[in-house]
Parts: structure tokens; sequence; C-alpha cells
């Protein structure tokens, strides 16, 4: 036994429904080609046509009763036509009626006209407009295909616009499924439908196959094309009307209006609520209301979106957000681009959100303009960074880039570019010595405030290389100052007496060094194999400071240190052997590819107003000795050949794939024999680095960073005792991976070794370029900021795993003033706010370091921060279930204090007409929500979801 059809639908022979088959053939009815005279006759003006065409035709001249037989035939009376395997037509009455399997009524003069086919007959009449069916069947193009069918139905043609007509039904039913067995459908009893306007029925019953599953009071679908102005649809769920826990707290979003004002702009106001019973520390509940306006300017090739938010919270804080992001081609080389982003109260945009990205992206503005005039490229901007949960402000602004190409004078070549950077670093709340001034009061007390700390950088550099032949000339200026507007304390060190010391608290201190830079690079030789080579460079003998310098030490007064020749030769050979292979290998590849240096610099000095600027002492200092050194930069690769497959034609050395089983880098270690017969240690680098990768994991990726020397490497006192500071690794593993691969190929499985390396590039460190790009485009203001949070999981694609590991820790440092960076004690001037702002001032202590020079790195003689070790694991576990069901994993592990910092589990089922994502999120400040969520793809408004959202201060 088959099927029950839904009501009204009709199938033809072949299985399929009548309104599917003739929708997608337009071509159901062709006139005859008219003849000369037919031709004169339709052309005659002041007449109204009508047409009828059959394979038999008989004319009842006393009832002007007209009868076609024939498939199929048709009767046309100015722009209603009616197509039936029978058809009737009374003259005298003006009605019509079709009889056939489909009857099809049509305006044949609109294209995209929707038809209408009645099951069986059309009772119509042509001049009023109006007729009945039996069983019918239609569709509509409503953003996807609408197909609706009924029992009985009366029929109303539009007398206004051409082709449209209203449908009154009853028994009906409706769906978007295209199958002919639709998964689901609605049947109602009552339904109005008016074609290429709207849709109305009551009530509705959803089927999911044959079974019901929901009821809804009455359908509401608008068919127009285009957009439209109306209600937005609000989001909220079950919990919200019939409320299941007395400690649930309801919520809804985006109940609002949309305003299409025009083709090219729209507006939307929207307003989101959370109830204030039972409320918290927090969570004390909120209002929030939202407006956004979008235009698009084509002329000018303009478009962009203006957004405002307002959040009140029960406990009298507020905080308002905006955003503005538009984007302008003005020619071929010139554009702008803007994405603004501003928030009054970062505590609160952070305390008020479930969403893990939203709680850990920064809000982020940009400002572009890039332009071109004759060869030169222009780039100008700024960026503005505000952190969630902190008053810190990072601003760069203006950002000035002026680069060429080549310009060529006979064998000469010149290519300058110019670079202006200024930012700078307002209210910052983190890794100040004295972050309060503290002002006696009349009672005798002491009151507190918040010192306004900020920070200015500013970089100008002009580069002027110059080419004749094989020779380069490379010439540099360079100006760079750091002004530093918070008071911190300095030692003082006397330069040719360290006996004399003093300390100082500077209310700012500075730094601005002005260099010039220029080197000879003699023409190379033995290129491609030694590749030796020469070049002589004008160097300072105190690399960390400009040609002149001033500081608060100096008092302001610049000061000059001396430069000397350092002359240099360099190769970079490529060593390899061929090694015979294993197994599926068929053979290695090992490659070293050194970068030896040797270079030698005679001995300078520099004057004791240069070291007292610096900070530093004549005694011990070995910065202007003698430089003989030699360094040494190592890269080495270990590359399988795979044997092709037996099966295949032997199409010589390429035929077998190549892999990389390890890859090695190691950073550059100098040694310098001078600075080794007078410390009794050679190594003059600070620090040392290595990394690596491999093809059998996709993005497999490890880095160690260690710093080789306790104290300052420019003195005596320096000791070597290499000490771990960073360390990092990053893989993706899935089915595909080589490694797996390899492993399953050991017991006996058939797979490939290595799947194709875009393919592997396309699947590495997908989670974490999302979720970046999340971050980075987020708006701050807007309803949109608070929808959306469903994300859509990969299918069909089998496991994957994205890890990332990375521990950072700082070297425990000898003598000086040492600050703990310890977040309970930064944050103790947070508790006359309440313990909300405690808590998430220790928080983002926690989760966010100082930045900037003070975050470890401190000047000679200031104090020293001390940072706590950091160890954190991301995961993303991503893995299909079954066919259909997929589910993802993300979280964050803070290794150090053994919890979760974040969580995010997705779980999606895959369906022809819906989707279905169940989710929990977990931000790291402890708050919390749960979704359920179920919506028809081609109406997305047409939804069930179940949302449960927890603010919380402690995480768990």
């Amino acid at each position: 036994m088959g099927r029950p059809q839904a009501p009204g639908a009709r199938r033809d022979s072949t299985g399929q429904d009548s309104v599917r088959t003739l929708s997608k053939e337009r071509k159901v009815f062709e006139w005859a080609t008219p003849d000369s005279i037919m031709r004169e006759l339709l052309d005659r003006a002041g007449y109204k046509k009508v047409q009828y065409q059959g394979d038999t035709v008989q004319f009842d001249a006393l009832t002007r009763i007209l009868t076609l037989h024939g498939k199929p035939s048709g009767v046309q009376r100015d722009e209603t036509m009616l197509v039936g395997d029978s058809v009737v037509y009374n003259d005298s009455t003006k009605k019509v009626v079709a009889l056939g399997d489909s009857v099809l009524l049509r305006d044949p003069t609109q294209a995209d006209a929707d038809d209408f086919i009645a099951n069986g007959r059309i009772e119509y009449d042509l001049t009023s407009r109006q007729g009945l069916t039996g069983a019918f069947s239609t569709s509509v193009t409503s953003g996807q295909r609408l197909y609706l069918s009924a029992r009985s139905s009366a029929l109303v043609t539009d007398s206004v616009f051409a082709g449209r007509h209203i449908v009154y039904a009853k028994n009906g039913s409706f769906t978007y499924c295209d199958h002919t067995e639709p998964h689901f459908h609605f049947t109602t009893g009552e339904m109005k439908f008016i074609s290429q306007n709207v849709m109305v029925a009551r009530p509705g019953v959803l089927y999911i196959g044959e079974v019901p599953v929901f009821w809804i009071p009455f359908f509401f679908q608008d068919i127009r094309s285009g957009r439209r102005s109306g209600l937005l649809t609000p989001n909220f769920g079950m919990a919200e009307l019939f409320r299941n826990s007395p400690s649930y707290r309801r919520s809804v979003q985006n109940i609002g209006y949309f305003v299409a004002i025009n083709d090219y702009m729209n507006f939307e106001t929207s307003f989101d609520w959370r109830s204030g019973a039972r409320s918290s520390d927090a969570d004390p509940g909120f209002i929030r209301g939202n407006a956004e306006l979008r235009y698009k300017w084509l002329d000018r090739f303009a478009n962009g979106e203006f957004a405002a938010s307002y959040m009140g919270l029960r406990n009298g804080t507020t905080n308002t957000s905006y955003t503005w992001n538009h984007n302008q081609d003005f020619s071929r080389t010139t554009r702008l681009t803007a994405r603004l982003n501003w928030v009054q109260n970062t505590m609160v945009q952070r305390a008020t959100t479930v969403n893990p990205v939203a709680a850990n992206a920064t809000i982020r503005s940009q400002l572009n303009y890039q332009t071109k005039i004759g060869p030169a490229q222009i780039n100008v901007g700024g960026s503005r960074v505000q952190y969630p949960g902190r008053t810190q402000v990072d601003m760069e602004f203006p950002s000035l880039n002026v680069t060429t190409g080549s310009l060529e004078a006979g064998p000469a070549t010149w290519t300058p570019s110019l670079r202006l950077a200024m930012s700078g670093q307002s209210r910052i709340d983190q890794g100040l010595q004295f972050p309060f001034v503290y002002n006696a009061r009349a009672d005798g007390g002491i009151d507190s405030t918040r010192f306004n700390a900020g920070r200015r950088n500013t970089q100008f550099q002009f580069d002027t290389p110059i080419k004749l032949w094989d020779f380069q000339w490379q010439n540099s200026f360079t100006m760079n100052e750091r002004f530093n507007d918070f008071p911190e304390q300095r030692e003082v060190i006397g330069v040719n007496d360290t006996t004399q010391r003093s300390t100082r608290v500077f209310a700012k201190t500075f730094e601005t060094n002005v260099d010039w830079q220029t080197s000879f690079n003699l023409p190379r030789f033995f290129q491609g194999t030694w590749n030796i080579s020469p070049s002589i460079t004008l160097a300072n003998v105190e690399n960390a400071a400009g040609l002149f310098t001033r500081t608060e030490r100096s008092g302001g007064r610049w000061v000059q240190q001396s430069k000397r020749l350092n002359y240099s030769v360099s190769s970079s050979p490529t060593l390899y052997a061929m090694l015979p292979g294993v197994g599926p290998i068929a053979r290695f590849r090992h490659s070293i590819t050194p970068s030896i240096t040797y270079s030698y610099s005679p001995q300078a000095s520099v004057s004791d107003e240069f070291l007292q600027a610096m900070g530093r002492t004549r005694v011990g200092y070995v910065g202007a000795l003698a430089q003989n050194r030699v360094g040494i930069n190592l890269a080495t690769n270990l590359e399988a050949k795979l044997r092709p497959p037996s099966d295949s034609v032997d199409q010589g050395d390429g035929a077998g794939r190549k892999i990389k089983l390890l890859s090695l880098n190691f950073s550059s270690i100098t040694y310098d024999f001078v600075r080794a017969d007078t410390l009794g240690n050679g190594i003059a680098d600070r620090t040392f680095t290595i990394g690596g990768r491999t093809d059998l994991l996709p993005g497999f990726d490890f880095r160690a960073s260690y710093d080789l020397f306790q104290g300052d490497i420019a003195t005596d006192s320096a000791t070597f005792d290499p000490y771990r500071t960073d360390f990092g690794v990053t893989f993706s593993l899935d089915s595909k991976s080589g490694l797996v691969a390899l492993v399953g190929r050991l017991f006996g499985r058939k797979a490939s070794l290595a799947s194709d390396s875009l393919t592997q590039a396309s699947r590495q460190n997908t989670n974490n370029q999302m979720v970046d790009r999340q971050s980075r485009n987020m708006n701050a203001a807007g309803g949109g900021t608070m929808r959306g949070m469903q994300q859509a999981l990969p299918s069909g694609q089998g496991w994957n795993l994205n890890i990332q590991y990375n521990a950072a820790r700082q070297r425990p440092v000898r003598g000086g003033l040492q600050i703990v960076n310890n977040p309970e004690t930064l944050c103790q001037g947070q508790k006359q706010y309440g313990v909300l702002a405690y808590d998430l001032c220790v928080q983002n202590a926690q989760s966010a370091p100082p930045t900037g020079a003070n975050s470890g790195q401190s000047a000679i003689g200031a104090p020293v921060f001390i940072q706590p070790p950091t160890q954190n694991v991301n995961a993303t576990m991503s893995f299909n279930i079954t066919q259909n069901w997929a589910a993802q994993w993300t979280t964050q592990y803070d290794a150090v204090r053994s919890r979760f910092s974040s969580q995010q589990i997705g779980l999606q089922r895959a369906m022809h007409d819906w989707n279905a994502v169940f989710s929990f999120s977990q931000t790291n400040s402890g708050s919390f929500a749960f979704n359920f969520f179920i919506a028809l793809k081609a109406q997305p408004e047409l939804k069930f979801n179940y949302d449960r959202q927890t603010y919380r201060s402690t995480n768990y």
C-alpha cells in the first residue's frame, strides 16, 4: 500500500506531482502560427481578441457555445488563458469550463507568472474574473518555491494587476519540499492565496512525513519579491512562555520593525529584554535597544552600515556602543575602507554576553585609504582597539606607507620607501608601578584615584636603496620615540663609580633615537653553489640606540654615540644526500642549508654622556669591544619519495609523490672570539629558537624559544644560562592524514600515505581562522551582534582534530625592584565598585596580561614586572556521528589553573528542508548558554528554539 497523499495532491503516471511537472516546463501550450488574414485581425485596433485552439472545434450558432477537444485545447481573452483536455466557451455569458487531468490558468503576458493548476475542472467567468475549481495545485517562488494544493477553492482574478489571482481554499496543504513524497507539509482548514502577494492560512498543522508534530493558530507568508517593511521575528523559546524552573530568567530578543526605505537603503530597530527578577550582582537583568541603517550607493561604488545600541542594567549601569562600516571605490586605484567600533563600558559588554568569541574578541576599528600617484602606492590609515572588560585603549593613527616600484635610469635602480607610524595607549589599567594617586581629605582620610596612564610611540623610516649593476648601496634614515605618561621608578648609578646609587621617580619617561644606517653589498660570486656575498656596513656601537639619543636621564639633551665599520662575508650553500628507501618509500632526500657569516669590527668607544642617558655604566661595559664573529644559521629537510602504485605505468622519477617527513629551522648562533678571550664565553646572541614541521600531520608546527643569558649581555656580569621561555605545538589530524594512513598500512589497511598538499592546507587551522575572522569582523553595536550564534558544522568530511598547546614563562631576574603581577593585588581598587567588578578585573588580569614595553622587558634600572607563567590548550574536534549527524567541540583549557576557560559544543542534524542545531557555550567569565534550534531552510523565521542563558562572575 502506498503512502497517503497530501490533500488535493494528484500525481501523473510518472509519479510526479502535476504542479512540479508543469512548473518545470513553461511551454505547455503554443498557438499555431497565424496566417496573414489572422495576423491582420489580431492587430486590428478597437477590438477585444478571443483566441481558441483545439484538435476538434464545435460551434453552436444558436447558443453561441464553442466546444474544443484535443490535448491540449486553449482559450485566451485579454490576459487570461485556460488550457485543458477539453474546453467549453460560452461567448454570450463569457464563461469558460475547462476539463482535464491538469487544467491550467495562466497570464501568458507575464513571463514569471505563477501557474494555477486544477485537477479536473475550472469554471471561470471572463467578465467578473471569478471561478470555481475542485482540487487544485499551484506554486510560487518566495526565496524557494512554495507548493500549494487544496480539495476545493474559489478563484478571483485581480482587475487591476494583470496575472494576479486570489484563491480561497478549504482543506489545503503547502510545502517547500520539491520531492514527489515531501518530507514535511502543513495542512490547513482555510486558506487565502493572492498570487505574487501573500498567503494566509488557519489553523496550521506541521506534518513530518505523515506524523503531526506541531500546531499553530495561523500561518502568514509574504510571497512578494524584493525587500518589504514589516515586523522582525522575535527570538524567544518555549521556556519564556512556560517557565520550567523557578530560577529561570526569561529573555526575549529581536522585537522590532524593519523598514525598506528604497532598493538601496533599509533601517531596522529592535530591543532585547532580560528579566530582573531574582537578580544578582552578576546578572541584574537588562534592556537593550538597537538601531541599524544599511545603504548601498551604486553610482558612487559605496556601501556600508551604521548601528547604535544602548543597554541599561537594572543596577543603573549603562553602556552605549556604535558601529560604522563603510567601503567606497573612488577609482580603480583609490579606495576607502572603514570599520569603526566604539564601546562606552567594555565591562558591561563582556559581562552580558554568553558567546565565547564575543567575550574574548577585541573591539577593533580600522581605517584605510589607499591610492596611487604616478609610481607611488600610498596607504594611509589607522586602528583602534578596546579590550573586553578593560579600560585600556590602543590606537595607531596615523599610519603612512609610501612604496614605489623599481625606478630605473640606465644601469641604476632606485627603490625608495617611506613609513610613518604613530601609536599609543590610553587609560592603561595593568603593568603600572604606581596605579593610584592618593589625596588627603579634609577629615584626615585618604582618597585614591586611578592614574590616567598613557603611552605614545612614534616611528619614522625612509629607505633609499640604490643598485648599480651588481653593487647595492643601502641607506636608511629612522626616528623612533617612546613616551610614557605615567610615573615610574629608576635606579641611577654613577657612570664611572658604581657605588654612587640613587633612586628617583620620574613623572614621565621617554627615549628618542635618530639614526642613519648605510651598507654596501658587493657583487656575489659562486652563485648556485657557495653563494658568497661580501658587504661593508657602517654600524652603531650600541645597537639598542640610535646615532643621536635623548632620554629623561639626559635631561632631554641630545647625546651622540659612535659608529664603526663592519666587514662581513656570508655563504649559503645547499648540501644534500640521497638515501635508499624502505617499504612504501622509494628513497629519501636529506638536505642541509647552512648560512655562514664572518664579520669583523674594530674596537670603538662611546661617551660617558651616552652611557648615562642609556642608564649604563662604564664599569663592566663590553659593547665597545672589537668584534671578530662567526655566525651560523641552519635549516635541514628530510623528504621521502613514495613508490608509484603497482597497477600504474612507470613514468620515471616523477611518478612517485614527494612528502616532507621533517623540516627543522634553527635561529642564528654567533660566536665572538674577542668576547671569548675577554669574558670566557663567546656566545653573542641573546635568544635562540628552533622550529619544525612535517607533512605527516597537516598543519603540524612546533617551536621553542630560549633566553641564553642571565643579566645584561652588554656587560661582563651576564651569565650563560639557557632558559626556555616559550614552547608551542600545533597540529591537525584526520582520517586522510599521512600519519593515520601510515599506521593503517602497518595493519594491512589500504590507504594513501599522503593526501594532496592543497587539501591539507585547506584543512589545517580551519577553526582558528574561522574564530579569528569572526572576532575581527564582529560589530560592537546592532541587533545582529546578539543573533546568529548557530554555526554551521562541517558534514560529510569525516573526523578532524586540531590542537594548539602554548606555554610561556618569564626568566627569574636577579636584583632590582621586582613587581609581581598578582591579579588579586592589582584589582583591590575595584572592590569599591562591587563584587562583579572585582571578579571581572581578576579574570581579565589572568586571561589578558599587560601589553606594551612593561610586560617583562624594562628599561635599565626600571622595575621588572614578573608575569605568571601560562599554559593553554586550544582544541577543536569535529566528526560525523552518522551520515547526517555532525558534532563539534571547541575548548580552551588553562593548565596552570587547571580549569576550562571556555567551551563550545555543537550537534547538528542535516536534513533536506530543516536545520537542527544543539549547542552549549561557556565564556571564561563563567556565563553559559544552552540552545536548541530548528528552523525551516526556506523560511528561517519558521523555527522552534529553546534558549537558557545564565550569567555569573565566577568560573567552574
